[in-house]
This record gives structure tokens, C-alpha cells and sequence, in this order.
């Protein structure tokens, strides 16, 4: 993403200075590296300690490299109950995952774009932070009715965590809706090739009715045509036309090529009077955050106080 702005110039440590941190540091191995597409790799990073690492869904890491004097800051994507222990889960070894973006301008994130062989069992330290965190802070968790996660781009990482935990805690009855907007690699693109798309299907298809997707396609990396919506769904296996649009174990999903706007979001935020139990994340590039939670705190029914956001840069 290009955003010239002041705030933008700043290194990760720089923009985050007024925010929560813990106090030391966690050893890391870089275990696995998963391409996602040619723009975005998934790194599973080991704990070296036993007792893992912790954090809340939504938090992001300092990273720091050797050699590089600043850290970067990645956003943890997997679960905390993977971070923490390795009880009750198919792990041998606590791990946190990252989706690292290709950054050739990111001192951090390019040395992480190195060759596979040239990194894979290399030590970082790592330092957990953030405030962008579910629960809500000070919120008891069985309060919420609702919980809104609306992303943009790479903006879906701190969203993917606390879906996941959601979804995961299976005495959670809040109904989990997610609006995602994103492009797709070029137009024969699969599901897998989008951003978690693989993993949000596979996590509300198991849920169940208490889920619904709405999937923005705006266009594609390559510049290639989009295919119409149904086939679209059909190909990103979201639904099937021949079905008459029956979802592939979904219970509510849609897609579409246009941007996320208020109106695409009304049904997703219910109806008035249920407006004040529900709780709406949102996170993407700052101008889509800003106007995204400026419409939201407008709209009657919903407490601003309910409405969180982070911005990626």
C-alpha cells in the first residue's frame, strides 16, 4: 500500500511508542515458510522456551532481526492456545504464525523474503504488544451478541487471530460476521491463493449459522479481468451456482466486486435494537479504517465506544 503520511515515515517501534508491550524478550526459531501467493508468506515461528509465548488475539510482535538495528512489527495470525502450550493441541512445540507482505523497502520484512534455505532455523527475539486485542478490554466476553470484523487487504491478520480464538471457544455464543475486501492474484486465482480464505471457510463452515461472510473482490494484482460474481463464488468455492447459490457448507456467505461500504454492511451489523450488545473491528489502509469507523460510530444503535480499529501502514 502507498500512504504518504508522517505517521507512515515512522519505523514500527516509532508509531507504536505509546502502546502496551511486554517487558521481555521470547527466542524464536523460524520453523516453517508457507507462500500464499507471490506477495504474501506465512512464517511459523517456534518457541525456544517450553512455556510458549502468550498473547491475545489481535496483538502484533516486535521483531528483531540480526543486524538490523529497529524491529519490525508483524501481527501474530494464529490463535494464542498454539503460542502458550502445546496441551490439548496436535503441537509438539508452541509456535505464533505471521503473514509477512513482500516489503522490499522494509529493512525486516525483506530479510525475511530471503531465500527459504538461507533462514528457515534462524533465532529471532520477538516481544509481544498491542492494545487491538479481543476480548474487548474491560468487556465480559458472554456480553457480546455480535461481533463485526471488517478488513482490507493484509488487514484481515489481527482479525484472522481473533476469529480463530472465537471460533475455537465452543461455549462462545456471539454470531460472527466478516466482511473481507481484498484482491485476488490474477483471475484464475484459487481459494487458497487468497489470504486465509482457505482457513476462514474451513473455521465458519464448521461453526455454522452463527457465521457469514461477505467477500469483496476489487480486482486483481495482474490487472486481469474478473469473472462474474457467480462464477467468481463458484471458483473461490464460496458457493455454488448450480446449487442455486447454496453455499458449499456455508450458511451465509456473498461475494462481490465492489468495495465495503455502509450499505453492504447494514445487514451485517443487524438490525437497531440489537446494535448495542454487538462489538465491530475494523482494520485495513488508514482511509479505509477512518471512513469504515466514522460510518460505524454514526449509525443509531451503536455505542462508538464498541467500535475498535488498527491501521496498517
Amino acid at each position: 500500500m502507498k500512504h504518504v503520511s508522517a505517521k507512515a515515515s515512522l519505523s514500527h517501534e516509532e508509531r507504536t511508542a505509546a502502546e502496551p508491550r511486554d517487558k521481555g524478550l521470547h527466542p524464536v526459531t523460524i520453523r516453517d515458510i508457507t507462500p500464499v501467493n507471490e506477495r504474501i508468506r506465512l512464517f511459523k515461528l517456534s518457541a525456544v522456551n517450553a512455556r510458549g509465548i502468550k498473547f491475545l488475539p489481535g496483538q502484533w510482535l516486535d521483531v528483531y532481526m540480526p543486524n538490523i538495528s529497529k524491529a519490525g512489527g508483524f501481527t501474530v495470525t494464529s490463535s494464542p492456545r498454539y503460542g502458550a502450550s502445546t496441551s490439548g493441541t496436535e503441537e509438539s512445540v508452541p509456535f505464533v504464525e505471521l503473514a509477512i507482505q513482500k516489503s522490499p523497502e522494509n529493512p525486516v520484512a525483506a530479510w525475511l523474503w530471503r531465500a527459504h534455505q538461507d533462514i528457515l532455523g534462524t533465532v529471532l527475539n520477538v516481544r509481544v504488544g498491542g492494545s487491538f486485542v479481543w476480548p474487548p478490554p474491560g468487556m465480559d466476553e458472554e456480553s457480546v451478541t455480535r461481533a463485526v470484523f471488517v478488513a482490507g487487504g493484509v488487514g484481515i491478520n489481527p482479525l484472522m487471530s481473533m476469529i480463530t480464538h472465537i471460533c475455537e471457544d465452543t461455549s462462545s455464543k456471539a454470531h460472527i460476521h466478516l466482511s473481507y475486501s481484498t484482491k485476488m492474484p490474477s483471475s484464475h486465482s484459487e481459494q487458497h491463493q487468497i489470504l486465509f480464505l482457505d482457513r476462514i471457510v474451513r473455521l465458519f463452515s464448521n461453526r455454522g449459522s452463527s457465521c457469514s461472510l461477505d467477500l469483496h473482490i476489487t480486482g486483481t494484482w495482474d490487472g486481469s479481468k474478473l469473472p462474474q460474481a457467480t462464477e467468481l463464488a463458484r471458483q473461490l468455492m464460496i458457493s455454488d451456482p448450480q446449487s442455486g447459490g447454496a453455499s458449499f457448507n456455508l450458511p451465509a456467505t456473498s461475494v462481490h466486486q465492489t468495495r465495503i461500504s455502509m450499505q453492504s454492511l447494514q445487514e451485517a451489523i443487524g438490525p437497531e435494537e440489537g446494535r448495542a450488545t454487538s462489538v465491530y473491528y475494523v482494520c485495513g489502509p488508514p482511509n479505509m479504517t477512518d471512513s469504515t469507523v466514522e460510518q460505524l460510530r454514526g449509525t443509531p444503535g451503536i455505542r462508538p465506544e464498541r467500535v475498535y480499529c488498527e491501521k496498517w501502514w
